[in-house]
């Protein structure tokens, strides 16, 4: 059996003397979608930074195919086909929407150049209508279909949405999604956190939820909707 594309094994992360990761396991395979939910401030994004090199963890191992990238430098992990999206995209604000994407486009490990400057285009058309706008221009929308597609230009293995349609407007938040879905059925793994629960289970192959910083859920989208007390409990639903 194959080693996980991606692993986090038994992580502890601590910020100063605060214990924030208890103990975490979570494996993400080639071509699978994972929903990764939960409160605010249960460790959710800790967890993603984790897992790229971003925050240190005191015990535990992150793998990428098996092999240990513990503690790697963040460049590394992403030079690996692993992409990121954070909560707040991270996008240049003072550089126009095409410098944006055309900085970021590169092939993937396998030499592939799937995803191009002119399909993100196609994919994402009001970033064509921007495309001389600069950064801080841009609506918060679009601005998270930039950074989506400045993730994708990098040709990944791997894409993490960490709030994927935080903030957005019914109509983005919909186009995001039907994105994710073409992601998905274009084979790339993903890691996508989200609040929208309809949405994460139609999506997932499986669903993770965290409450404090441990993982009390890992099964099948079928098997959190049927659990309905603990939907009320995590998520509040």
């Amino acid at each position: 059996m194959s080693a996980p594309l991606l692993a986090a094994d038994n992580l502890h992360t601590y910020y100063g003397e605060s214990h924030i990761l208890r103990g975490i396991s979570l494996t993400l395979a080639a071509g699978e979608t994972v929903g990764l939910m939960g409160r605010n401030g249960m460790g959710k994004t800790t967890l993603i930074r984790t897992m790229l090199g971003l925050v240190k963890p005191r015990s535990g191992r992150v793998t990428i195919d098996g092999a240990d990238v513990t503690g790697s430098d963040p460049f590394r992990i992403a030079q690996r086909g692993i992409a990121y999206v954070p909560e707040g995209r991270g996008i240049f604000a003072t550089l126009r929407t095409m410098e944006n994407l055309t900085i970021a486009e590169r092939p993937g490990l396998d030499g592939s150049r799937q995803w191009t400057v002119d399909r993100i285009l196609d994919l994402f058309p009001r970033l064509r209508e921007r495309q001389h706008n600069m950064g801080h221009q841009l609506s918060g929308g679009e601005q998270q279909m930039l950074a989506i597609g400045r993730a994708l230009l990098t040709n990944p293995r791997v894409l993490i949405l960490d709030e994927a349609t935080e903030g957005l407007a019914p109509l983005i938040r919909d186009e995001i999604w039907r994105t994710i879905r073409l992601v998905r059925d274009a084979g790339i793994a993903t890691l996508v956190v989200d609040k929208t629960v309809s949405e994460v289970t139609a999506v997932a192959d499986r669903v993770v939820v965290l409450v404090k910083g441990e993982l009390v859920f890992a099964g099948t989208p079928a098997a959190l909707l049927a659990n309905q007390l603990l939907m009320q409990r995590t998520l509040g639903v």
